[in-house]
């Protein structure tokens, strides 16, 4: 009598005979499972983008354990499950980044852009000759002193100070017409 994959009943005990998986190749189990996983990963993730993302992780995480998992009874089950688990990682992620981003909101002060005047004014300092134009950004918007500015621009002081004046006759005038 030749062996079979049927269970062995002896008279005493009886044993479930092992269950013996037929072993498929990544592809074949890739073809069969992917529509499903991207259906249901899609549910879950909300976009095909985002499901199809998620699909592509599960399928790396199955080729690399390739050896356990071609052996198992069911892999696409355990394709499924390892999605599922990848889906609630993405909902944890992606439920602490909100909470964080909410907390940043609430903390950040906001502030309103520039006004239409101050835009004009740095763009007529923008068109001053170049060391009037450095002086006046380094002195108004750098918050700097005139020796600062001096030493920074590395000129004498007084230079600093002819060059404020002369920058705020040239924008005064720029300005008023």
């Amino acid at each position: 009598m030749h062996a079979t994959a049927y269970p062995s009943v002896s008279s005493t005990t009886m044993e479930p005979a092992p269950i013996i998986a037929t072993e498929v190749s990544f592809e074949e189990l890739y073809r069969r499972e992917y529509p499903a996983l991207v259906a249901v990963a899609t549910a879950l993730a909300g976009t095909p983008a985002d499901g199809e993302d998620v699909v592509q992780d599960t399928m790396v995480k199955a080729l690399m354990h390739w050896g356990k998992v071609r052996r198992l009874e069911r892999p696409g089950a355990w394709c499924h499950r390892v999605l599922l688990n990848a889906c609630r990682s993405r909902w944890r992620r992606r439920r602490t980044e909100a909470r964080f981003l909410a907390r940043q909101r609430r903390e950040e002060p906001s502030t309103q852009g520039p006004t239409v005047e101050v835009v004009a004014f740095w763009a007529a300092v923008r068109r001053l000759p170049e060391r009037p134009r450095l002086a006046v950004a380094l002195y108004y918007a750098g918050d700097r002193s005139v020796a600062e500015v001096a030493s920074i621009l590395d000129v004498p002081e007084g230079t600093v100070r002819s060059d404020l004046s002369r920058a705020r006759m040239a924008l005064t005038n720029e300005l008023e017409h």
